[in-house]
């Protein structure tokens, strides 16, 4: 009976070593997986860390204070990030079309990016046509300039004074394109941009009527009218500039031009190619008008004629 006994209890020991084993057997086999998991998450939380790190460097005594905040069980860090999602939820559904005014601007977006592309190689495009077309003119534009300058410049040798003219440039900004004129009136100093700034009305008048007569071999037309250029001038200045007038409008070739002024100095030179006409005009000429527009001076003049 003893022995049957002992049997009997041997068997169940075997039996519940075999079940023992059994267990340890998937203990081992759920170890190896949190094993796994755990090597898993440690390199998410690796990776995680160092993102954070990027944006803001985590010291000891931060983490310390921010991580104490947090909960301490994974069901309390579980409740957490169910309360924060349903804060983020509840603010992102207070406006039921905020999901359909995002998509729509996302849209938008990328309509707005695609016609940005398309303009800025059709701008390329302008560009490129924009400087082959200002290669075609610039070049000729700034030969006449230099032209301008050459004759500018020797007008103003003649009257003991220095100036230039040259192209005021601005790139692709053609509005801003002029002719900048330096000119200097004595010894001492620099030549200075023709303004009312630096200059006075008389040099500036002179400035201007060198100016026409150095645009004199350059342009193709009958005539020109230049009204009291004289005015403000010094004497000097007044003799000097009807000389280079009178001068350049004696040339063959050239448009006849009228100098418009109420007084000119005495004793000027002429040359034949100039006629002075003098317009009378007043109150106190009343008579000679009215003899004149009856016709007969014109009478008188005519029997003067005949009989001669």
């Amino acid at each position: 009976m003893a022995f049957i006994e002992l049997d009997t209890k041997i068997w169940e020991m075997e039996k519940d070593v075999k079940k023992f084993e059994k267990d340890a057997v998937q203990a081992a086999r759920e170890y190896e997986i949190c094993k796994r998991i755990t090597q898993e998450h440690r390199k998410l939380l690796l990776k995680a860390k160092r993102h954070a790190e990027s944006i803001s460097m985590l010291t000891e005594d931060l983490a310390k204070k921010e991580f104490e905040k947090m909960p301490t069980t994974i069901e309390e860090l579980e409740a957490a990030i169910q309360d924060t999602e349903s804060e983020a939820n509840s603010m992102l559904f207070l406006n039921q079309n905020v999901l359909q005014e995002y998509q729509n601007r996302q849209r938008e977006i990328e309509s707005i990016s695609r016609k940005l592309e398309d303009d800025k190689v059709e701008c390329k495009r302008c560009c490129s046509e924009i400087e082959t077309t200002k290669g075609k003119w610039l070049p000729t534009l700034r030969m006449l300039v230099l032209k301008i300058n050459d004759t500018f410049s020797r007008n103003f040798q003649e009257m003991a004074i220095a100036g230039e003219v040259s192209l005021d440039e601005h790139g692709l900004d053609f509005s801003q394109y002029g002719i900048l004129m330096k000119v200097k009136f004595r010894q001492t100093g620099q030549s200075q941009v023709l303004s009312a700034h630096h200059q006075s009305g008389g040099e500036r008048s002179v400035s201007t009527i060198l100016y026409l007569v150095s645009l004199q071999d350059l342009t193709n037309y009958p005539f020109r009218v230049v009204d009291e250029i004289n005015q403000g001038m010094d004497p000097t200045n007044e003799r000097k500039m009807f000389q280079q007038l009178v001068r350049a409008a004696s040339q063959v070739n050239t448009p006849q031009c009228f100098l418009l002024t109420p007084k000119l100095l005495p004793d000027l030179e002429y040359s034949d190619a100039c006629s002075i006409l003098n317009i009378m005009n007043g109150p106190w000429i009343e008579q000679p008008a009215q003899a004149w527009s009856a016709g007969d001076c014109w009478r008188k003049v005519m029997s003067v004629e005949d009989e001669n």
